[in-house]
């Protein structure tokens, strides 16, 4: 068997772990993203919101000037009863010198049967149309200010005058009421240019805005990811220290257990068996004996056991491959599993790192005699890149349910030194375990 995973080892399969390492923002980093977006979308809305209501602004004030030149208008030929052939004859000049020009490029004026008394476009005096929905709010006393609604029969002179605006405007005339209605036409061109300017202001405004508050939010993630970033490497420099004084210590324990207690034992052992011979068998002395001699037998097998515990995870004198060895060897000795053990691996890996990556090993072993139902299974200690990896895959019934206790903490463990931990389906049947950790001493001659 040692000489077919010599063998193996020749070949350096592919180092495969399905798990993308996302980037991690932090805090800052994802405020700056949540402030990115509600800027885009601020600037957005501003951009549409703030210049409609500018048009509206500016339409209102021409409806105000419109409707002081009508007022004005409608004072000078305003009739005692009701408009006559003069009347529309003053309203037709009073029309063409007042409102007609620059902008203005049509008037018509409405009585409340829906006909057309007075228009520059002579084609459309006299003629009656059902009255829209703005000119009767109009004849209720509402000044309306719109794009006009070029599809209607009435505005069939219009439609080749450009972009336009539509401006209603009552004549109230007193105790008649409102008798007649101007309904004004004017080009939209200085407004649409004056909106675009202000729309592109804003986006100018906002750009530069988004770009400086990006900007520093961006910088201040940058700051945050290189706290976060030190604030990691720290801890993991601090846990792999514990780990390394853990180990130290355990190393230490070992040797004093064997050397200061487990010698004296041999020793106690051997002086109750020399004693127990200086005296005569059976008698009371020789009984007591016997039962000192069984009690430190006890204490040895039990020092034994404890001592072979401790001795289970490697140390510092002990490299990772030859310990991975050793335990799958101690793991098919206590199963009926046939292991296969593959190792490929040029880096030297700190104490923290071996340790942790031996003990995630022992823990995938555990899970697949415990729960896997598996029979083979194949172990590869593998470098890629600026990792190592421990790949565990078995032919049993594959994942089962949440991870565990035993699971978690080896996963907490791992990513406290930078590494993770992946377990899923294995291709065929079966589980795959994955565990890794960076690379974090020089690669060996």
């Amino acid at each position: 068997m040692e000489r077919e995973r010599e063998e193996a080892s020749k070949v350096r399969p592919p180092l495969e772990v399905s798990e993308a390492r996302g980037l991690r923002l932090g805090p800052v980093g994802t405020t700056a993203a949540i402030a990115a977006i509600a800027s885009l979308l601020v600037a957005v809305a501003l951009a549409i919101i703030i210049p409609g209501i500018v048009e509206r602004h500016l339409l209102a004030g021409t409806a105000e000037s419109i409707q002081t030149t009508v007022n004005d208008i409608a004072e000078s030929i305003r009739p005692s009863d009701s408009l006559n052939a003069q009347d529309v004859e003053k309203l037709q000049t009073e029309v063409e010198h007042s409102l007609l020009g620059r902008e203005i490029v049509r008037v018509k004026i409405w009585d409340r049967t829906g006909t057309i008394i007075v228009s520059d476009e002579a084609r459309l005096i006299g003629l009656t149309f059902e009255m829209s929905d703005d000119l009767l709010a109009a004849f209720s006393g509402e000044v309306i200010y719109e794009e006009p609604d070029l599809s209607r029969t009435e505005n069939v002179y219009e439609r080749d005058l450009g972009d336009l605006r539509e401006y209603y405007v009552p004549v109230d005339s007193g105790s008649q009421g409102i008798e007649i209605v101007f309904e004004v036409y004017e080009l939209a061109a200085h407004v649409v240019d004056t909106v675009d300017e202000i729309r592109y202001a804003i986006w100018v405004a906002l750009g530069i805005g988004a770009i400086v508050l990006l900007g520093a939010l961006g910088a201040a993630a940058v700051t945050n990811a290189r706290v976060e970033k030190d604030r990691r490497d720290r801890s993991r420099r601090l846990i792999g220290q514990l780990i390394e004084v853990r180990e130290k210590e355990r190393t230490r324990i070992v040797g004093s257990l064997h050397d200061d207690i487990g010698q004296p034992l041999y020793r106690i052992m051997f002086g109750l068996q020399a004693s127990k011979g200086m005296i005569e068998p059976g008698s009371p002395v020789d009984d007591e004996l016997t039962k000192l001699d069984q009690l430190v037998r006890d204490v040895d097998t039990t020092l034994r056991s404890e001592l072979t515990a401790l001795r289970q995870e490697p140390g510092v004198e002990i490299d990772l491959e030859s310990a991975l060895i050793e335990l799958v060897e101690v793991v098919e000795g206590e199963t009926d599993l046939d292991i296969d053990f593959i190792a490929d691996v040029d880096a030297v890996l700190p104490l923290a790192h071996r340790a942790t990556l031996y003990s995630a090993t022992k823990e995938a072993l555990t899970n697949v005699g415990r729960h896997a139902h598996a029979d083979t299974v194949m172990v590869r200690l593998v470098e890629g890149g600026d990792s190592t990896m421990i790949e565990v895959v078995d032919n049993g019934s594959g994942t089962m349910g949440p991870p565990g206790l035993g699971l978690t903490t080896t996963r907490d463990r791992l990513e406290a030194i930078g590494g993770g931990i992946l377990v899923s389906d294995a291709r065929g049947g079966g589980t795959r375990f994955v565990a890794w950790v960076p690379n974090g001493g020089e690669h060996a001659e």
